[in-house]
């Protein structure tokens, strides 16, 4: 079925899914809390989704057609200015919603991080045959990174995003 896309109400539901994940766990949020948070109608939901489920996948798309047009070739790469360049805008966009990442919470940023990597292994898995480096170094390297920046999250940020960047760089030279 073809559902009948109107951009900004399918926004306005996005942004409001968004807005929920920071109140409560992604299993909690229903259609009701969703059309009563993005206020439009209980039918305009359906036009634009089938399901909450529906949903997260559009955001998780964007965020993993995002990753494979602009993050792989950074992360297949030894270019150290594009690295920096990467690592400058991750950490920033971590500092400039770090309210909104807190308050979404580890639980509902564990459904995100679960669902965009199946959804980056299925696009990468049609890429032409790679080296084993560029297979698995853009996983491993994206995981330290994710981790090293939770860990920065969960300590209160305290370190400056350039102190950051050089730590990672440290690791991302060596390999």
């Amino acid at each position: 079925m073809v559902k009948k896309e109107n951009r900004s109400v399918k926004q306005q539901i996005l942004d409001a899914f968004m807005e929920l994940m920071t109140q409560k766990s992604y299993m909690e949020i229903t259609v009701t809390d969703l059309v009563t948070t993005a206020q439009v109608a209980r039918v305009s939901f359906y036009r634009n989704f089938d399901s909450i489920n529906d949903v997260i996948d559009t955001i998780i798309d964007e965020l993993s057609d995002e990753y494979m047009e602009d993050i792989l070739p950074t992360l297949i790469s030894n270019d150290e200015r594009k690295w920096r360049e990467f690592l400058f805008e991750y950490f920033y966009r971590f500092l400039r919603n770090q309210k909104k990442f807190t308050a979404i919470g580890f639980q509902n940023m564990a459904v995100f991080f679960s669902r965009m990597n199946a959804k980056m292994q299925l696009k990468e898995s049609k890429l032409p045959n790679r080296t084993i480096y560029e297979k698995y170094a853009p996983f491993g390297k994206l995981g330290m990174i994710n981790n090293i920046a939770k860990k920065w999250m969960d300590d209160g940020m305290k370190e400056t995003p350039e102190e950051m960047i050089n730590f990672i760089m440290t690791f991302i030279t060596s390999l």
